[in-house]
């Protein structure tokens, strides 16, 4: 075996390639986990077999002129808040289906920024344990307990967007009597994640429930996978919730509970903070959750956790869909009077928003 170099994943042309393959077998993922060699500036490090083609961390180099952001685009070494947001994509929200909500299964481009973590377990299995919603062509939100709150023998390997039915190779459905089927799923690996600095876990209580997951490669959009818009409107960031219809999505799949095989999603309505600590007297319920949900049988155990609260807005006169918030925790599922709490992600704009990067 080669003697390797120590550098970040952007230094390292052979990881390069194998992230930037359309889907990452079982062997690549164990591949890649056992190449990190550390942690820099939140970023993942790589064992690199090509030294002669790498710079180590170690070694200070030049940025090319034409790669760097212009001064005043910088405060410090970070990009301006003006300019992070220019990151996030001019078209989101949007789905190519005319479905009316009110039912079980999705169509095959519904909800197509709702997106799948992966953990390996201790035995080798490769297992969606938790959800997510992909807000641009590199990050995915999530929740925090999905990183930091599992088992110490799984270890976090990929995101999959464009995922539709688990259990088939090539997802297909029959619309309108013609048989349609997605674009093969992106199953790509995790660059570096970035769980909120306040995130508290106690007995009764969970806050800032919230993570930012950076891809190591850019996500292909394409009908099945989509970004969702953030709430990043003084008017979206303080919209009441109180009666809002929402919708949650993904594969029913939380840590304990066993998951669907194909996309589902549940219309829940938003309910008011104090109906909701009155249900939760002792878990502090305040502005940076919403609670929905309540009604018999319909409840985020339909969704997944870190999986995205989702409701129709405006932007640019057309009708989008906005991320309104990540699953977080509940009470047994589909309680009549008993809604389920949601990490708001208007109260967390800015730090979302802080921490992207091109």
């Amino acid at each position: 075996m080669k003697d390797g170099t120590c550098v970040t994943v952007a230094q390292c042309p052979l990881i390069q390639r194998l992230l930037n393959q359309p889907l990452l077998t079982s062997n690549v993922v164990r591949f890649l986990e056992a190449s990190r060699c550390g942690v820099q500036d939140r970023k993942v490090l790589v064992c690199c077999s090509a030294p002669e083609n790498v710079v180590p961390v170690t070694t200070a180099t030049p940025t090319p002129v034409q790669s760097r952001p212009p001064p005043s685009t910088l405060v410090g070494n970070r990009l301006s808040y003006e300019v992070q947001l220019k990151l996030l994509p001019d078209e989101c929200g949007i789905q190519y289906t005319d479905r009316i909500i009110g039912g079980e299964r999705a169509q095959l481009d519904e909800y197509p920024w709702t997106a799948l973590i992966q953990h390996r377990r201790k035995n080798g299995e490769f297992k969606f344990h938790c959800g997510g919603a992909l807000i641009n062509e590199r990050y995915v939100l999530t929740a925090a307990h999905c990183i930091q709150n599992i088992q110490r023998s799984w270890t976090l390997t990929a995101v999959r967007l464009g995922e539709w039915d688990i259990e088939s190779e090539e997802d297909c459905a029959n619309s309108y009597g013609e048989r349609i089927c997605a674009d093969p799923v992106q199953d790509i690996a995790i660059e570096k994640v970035i769980v909120h600095p306040n995130y508290s876990v106690m007995k009764t209580s969970v806050k800032n429930d919230i993570a930012q997951i950076r891809l190591a490669r850019a996500a292909s959009f394409n009908d099945y996978v989509q970004p969702i818009c953030l709430p990043l409107e003084p008017t979206e960031r303080t919209v009441s919730y109180d009666g809002q219809r929402f919708v949650v999505a993904g594969w029913g799949q939380t840590e304990d509970a066993p998951r669907s095989r194909y996309k589902l999603f549940v219309g829940v309505n938003g309910v008011p903070e104090q109906s909701c600590q009155q249900q939760y007297p002792q878990a502090g319920i305040d502005q940076t959750q919403v609670c929905a949900g309540g009604t018999a049988n319909k409840d985020s155990c339909r969704g997944d956790s870190g999986g995205p609260l989702m409701y129709v807005g405006q932007r640019n006169s057309e009708g989008v869909m906005y991320l309104g918030g990540l699953v977080s925790f509940g009470r047994q599922c589909g309680l009549a009077g008993v809604p389920g709490v949601y990490t708001r992600v208007n109260q967390f704009v800015d730090w979302i928003v802080s921490n992207l990067e091109p």
